[in-house]
């Protein structure tokens, strides 16, 4: 253990997230009253503070919050080390992240860029692995085991689509226009600026309660599930899983710099399914770093490689065409080593401890 003196502080910007993270570092501790300066209110009394060593740590904020990466710029002159945590990699976060592309930081991030910085360092942090395992792994272990049927089901494919994106609309159109449109199970809101309720958004879930008085506008809402209080885009939708053998999944973001794996991915690999993806170029390869397996010894996945959006979308969803004209009983027999893998992998991995693990290293590196 190390006994972190009066000489260390650490400035955190970002409602809490970067003061949990060095909270829960194992082998070294901080002490709130000592160490901490907390909020841009105090971000220039931080700044200016005689200590020798200095920490900053940054959460970034979505939506959107405009100075944030202008402190943390000009904290870099001042301490250490900058640490910044983003869980939420989207176009304007990723092009934040690329200014930020400079020495003495380190990005702790929910994906992967596909082209690599020249200066910050650059480390995962899953925190889309994380949230929605909790309930799964730690509260409700046997839930997906009682909830899910092993059978073959009526339809094909789940395609749960969200809010209006362009490659989610390729996918409703491609679909609308198919021969297999009916071997699809598809919801799409297609607005993102009125509530869930007025949506298609199918709520029917068993165990599935809302919170009294709180408003359910987004699926990143909270919700209570056996009892549980969780954000209801983590909930596995187990009655809709249990009418289909494969999940379509298109991503939150479907761009080539970079791939931002979330619950849409998470709740397939935890459920043991097959999965073909709408997403950026090169989210299989980045989601097979993380140690899954993907299944491209059953279908064609050359469209992950395939830089062209409109070309890759449609050589994706051939996949899905061809699919649904084979007997899903053999294609689930083929399957089934691949998920099991899966399971384990997305289960059995500490995906927490992996990230403190790494951001611990680089604090006690700075401490000696």
């Amino acid at each position: 253990m190390i006994t972190v003196g009066d000489n260390v502080a650490v400035y955190h910007d970002g409602g809490g997230q970067s003061q949990y993270h060095f909270n829960m570092l194992k082998e070294v501790k901080f002490n709130k009253e000592r160490h901490y300066y907390e909020g841009a209110d105090s971000f220039d009394h931080f700044l200016q503070s005689a200590h020798k060593t200095k920490f900053a740590g940054f959460h970034v904020p979505f939506p959107d919050e405009t100075h944030w990466e202008i402190r943390a710029d000009a904290a870099r002159d001042h301490v250490d080390h900058v640490f910044i945590f983003c869980s939420e990699l989207h176009r304007a976060t990723a092009r934040k992240l690329k200014s930020l592309d400079k020495p003495k930081v380190s990005i702790y991030v929910n994906g992967i860029f596909n082209e690599p910085f020249e200066h910050a360092q650059i480390y995962p942090w899953m925190d889309w692995f994380i949230q929605p395992l909790y309930l799964y792994k730690d509260i409700q272990p046997n839930l997906l085991e009682q909830k899910l049927l092993p059978s073959t089901k009526p339809l094909m494919f789940d395609v749960l689509l969200g809010a209006q994106r362009d490659h989610r609309d390729f996918v409703h159109y491609f679909i609308e226009a198919s021969i297999n449109v009916k071997l699809y199970y598809k919801t799409y809101s297609q607005r993102i600026d009125i509530p869930l309720s007025f949506t298609s958004f199918n709520m029917d879930e068993e165990g599935l309660e809302f919170i009294p008085n709180s408003k359910l506008t987004h699926s990143i809402d909270r919700v209570l599930y056996y009892g549980h209080e969780l954000g209801l885009s983590q909930v596995i939708p187990t009655k809709i899983y249990n009418q289909t053998n494969y999940s379509l999944i298109a991503e939150t973001n479907a761009r080539n710099d970079f791939s931002f794996p979330t619950e849409k991915v998470t709740k397939p690999l935890m459920a043991g399914r097959l999965f073909v993806a709408i997403a950026g170029q090169y989210y299989l390869r980045n989601l097979r770093s993380f140690g899954f397996k993907t299944f491209d010894s059953i279908i064609d996945e050359s469209y992950d490689a395939e830089p062209d959006p409109i070309k890759r979308w449609s050589m994706a969803m051939q996949q899905c065409e061809w699919l649904c004209q084979q007997d899903p009983e053999v294609v689930l027999e083929q399957v089934q080593p691949i998920v099991d893998h899966n399971k384990q992998r997305i289960f059995g991995h500490d995906w927490y401890k992996e990230f403190s693990s790494l951001f611990e290293t680089e604090i006690i590196q700075y401490l000696k």
